[in-house]
């Protein structure tokens, strides 16, 4: 073998480092993950062109704040992958205007409430909608706020998938387009919208329960298909204190029939978390009552 055919195989490998360096530096999908990553977000991937996570992934429950771990996980898939961040504990919220479908807009609008988008972090959806990303206001829980607002209006509170990712509409690429600053900076959510996410009800309501967040053909939904991906926490917290608050009820009866629901779910939540989901929904309604709550 001569001295040049020893170095081939060195320098082919050499060649692929190079490349793949070249890929992760030049990358703007890479750089923009160390940016959301830097403003205090997790991020995760998916499948170029798509809201799908890749074969094998996890999707939002894989999302990390590890810049290596992020770099490895585009090596591993492509690094034009599609991007998410999860909003979990960020203290961020997501308005998403549809135009699509339903024209979120136009329902906005006729409820008598306008947004101007100059004043607001915001992306436009590759549909032409809009995510407007809000802070939660201060003493505000994040399980006690409603998602679907009205015809074309929902607000997200798990995850997001953000510029520069692309989705296919009818064969053709189309962009998320970011405008604003940092996510991070966002403004804190409006009061008109803070009141309308509100589960509390509202001045000049004279009921004094709580407005539940599904609806009985939601609920029997789940009991029938399960519990929704990024909706599953929500949706036991929600589900168990209904059933919780029905009086002289068996708890044990209630956990089961959870358990059970969770195991008709397409991604099932691990027993230990359903567990701890309960004893949460479990406790609020001990809570409740000794304060009077029925």
């Amino acid at each position: 073998m001569t001295e040049d055919t020893k170095k081939a195989p060195e320098q082919k490998f050499g060649d692929q480092v190079q490349e793949a360096n070249k890929n992760i530096y030049s990358s703007q999908y890479i750089m923009k993950s160390h940016e959301l990553v830097q403003q205090g977000f997790k991020v995760y991937l998916l499948a170029q062109g798509t809201n799908t996570p890749y074969k094998g992934s996890r999707g939002h429950l894989d999302a990390t704040n590890n810049v290596r771990q992020l770099t490895e996980m585009f090596l591993k898939y492509k690094t034009n992958s599609n991007i998410g961040i999860s909003l979990v504990d960020t203290g961020v919220a997501v308005l998403d205007i549809d135009k699509h479908s339903t024209n979120g807009f136009q329902s906005l609008i006729q409820s008598g409430h306008t947004l101007n988008l100059d004043n607001e972090v915001w992306e436009m959806t590759p549909r032409s909608g809009a995510h407007v990303f809000f802070k939660i206001p201060d003493g505000v829980r994040v399980d006690e706020l409603k998602h679907n607002l009205m015809a074309g209006v929902e607000l997200l509170t798990d995850k997001v998938t953000v510029a520069p990712s692309i989705k296919l509409v009818d064969g053709i690429e189309a962009e998320y387009k970011h405008f604003g600053g940092d996510i991070s900076q966002c403004s804190v959510m409006p009061d008109w919208l803070f009141k309308m996410a509100s589960n509390v009800a509202t001045c000049g309501n004279t009921q004094n329960k709580r407005v539940p967040r599904y609806s009985i053909d939601q609920r029997i939904n789940m009991m029938i298909n399960g519990f929704d991906v990024g909706e599953r926490n929500n949706q036991i917290m929600s589900f168990a204190g209904w059933l919780l608050s029905i009086r002289n009820i068996d708890p044990n009866l209630v956990y089961e029939l959870v358990q059970k629901i969770n195991s008709y779910s397409a991604v099932p939540l691990p027993d230990k978390e359903v567990n701890t989901i309960f004893r949460s929904a479990y406790n609020r309604e001990v809570k409740r009552v000794s304060m009077g709550g029925r």
